[in-house]
């Protein structure tokens, strides 16, 4: 799993209560695969509901153990990828953040990661998976930059984000390109580039995919507060149970 996150639009971010209350109606212990630097794992924490942290990146952990550390928390996070996890306990509800499921772009790894998630849940335990489709980007031109984020470091330079994105509609896989451009005093100091692949799923084939694993009972959300999805979202939380 590439330990870059997965950017989203902001009506497709993760909300921290209903995500909250779908753990919650499930309990037991909860586990977060690509908890990152502890943006929603810490928080959890604080409201009193066990969850561990997985997550590939080394340096995201150190980062989540920082913060944890002073918040007086004391997180359990394993450095293991999702479609190798090899956990000693199991746990009621395995939740990914942020779509991140999407960095697998290899159909195989994708399989491995539900097969892990299935063998790590309690019986009767639940999967909470995000998924969308860049259908906003479907008519967009290769070779156009849009405009993103725009930031200030401590040293005062300004940093400007820009992407653009390749779509293969027949692998269903996005590559995402992503500039950022350092600028100091009005001079443009530096400009550095990553790259991120992102491979999308409809709704009826991941669904074979949950089943040809063994899950059941699933439902399909358009967003966090557990609205019905229909034919012109291109975001939706799948939920399965074991």
């Amino acid at each position: 799993m590439n330990p870059m996150k997965v950017s989203l639009p902001k009506h497709m971010t993760c909300d921290f209560l209903e995500t909250r209350l779908m753990i919650m109606e499930v309990p037991g212990a909860a586990l977060e695969l690509g908890c990152g630097t502890g943006r929603l794992l810490l928080s959890y924490l604080a409201a009193g509901i066990e969850v561990d942290g997985v997550d590939c990146s080394k340096d995201m952990l150190e980062i989540c153990r920082a913060k944890a550390k002073i918040n007086g928390q004391d997180p359990v996070l394993y450095d293991q990828y999702m479609q190798q996890l090899n956990l000693p306990k199991k746990y009621m509800t395995i939740y990914i953040p942020a779509a991140s499921f999407m960095l697998l772009t290899e159909r195989e790894d994708a399989m491995e990661a539900l097969k892990s998630i299935y063998a790590h849940l309690e019986y009767d335990g639940q999967t909470l998976i995000p998924l969308f489709i860049p259908k906003h980007l479907f008519n967009n031109k290769d070779d156009e930059w849009a405009p993103g984020l725009r930031g200030t470091r401590s040293d005062g330079s300004e940093i400007v984000v820009s992407s653009k994105s390749n779509i293969n509609f027949l692998e269903q896989i996005q590559t995402k390109l992503e500039r950022y451009e350092i600028v100091r005093d009005g001079v443009l100091i530096d400009t550095q580039y990553s790259t991120t692949k992102m491979r999308w799923f409809y709704k009826y084939e991941f669904l074979m995919m949950l089943e040809k694993v063994g899950f059941h009972d699933f439902s399909i959300y358009g967003g966090y507060s557990l609205q019905e999805v229909n034919e012109d979202q291109s975001f939706m939380i799948i939920r399965a149970r074991k």
